[in-house]
């Protein structure tokens, strides 16, 4: 019991983190898929398959521009004290991959 208590208040400590950068239009940094990605942070929330997902407009770390990453799959993420101004050129509020949405720009 108490280490599933441990596991949930890490997520909800992420998810308000996530949220929060979101709001600030903090820039992020994570390994996903074995890659250093440097992100915007765009839109978080729940997809249609029930997975915690986070799109972003990523600047450096893969080809995809805008894509959607698993917030499980996520490594050693980082809250970078840089901040950006505008949405990502494709950015689109009330993302259609997510069923639930908890933050966006």
């Amino acid at each position: 019991m108490f280490y599933r208590l441990q596991v949930y208040t890490y997520i909800v400590v992420v998810n308000t983190s996530i949220v929060q950068a979101i709001k600030t239009k903090q820039r992020m940094r994570f390994i996903y898929n074995g890659k250093v990605r440097y992100v915007e942070p765009q839109c978080y929330g729940i997809g249609t398959k029930d997975t915690e997902l986070l799109r972003v407009h990523q600047l450096s770390g893969g080809g995809e521009r805008e894509p959607l990453f698993n917030v499980s799959k996520i490594e050693n993420l980082k809250f970078l004290d840089e901040f950006f101004t505008e949405p990502g050129p494709n950015y689109k509020k009330g993302d259609s991959a997510m069923k639930i949405i908890y933050g966006e720009l």
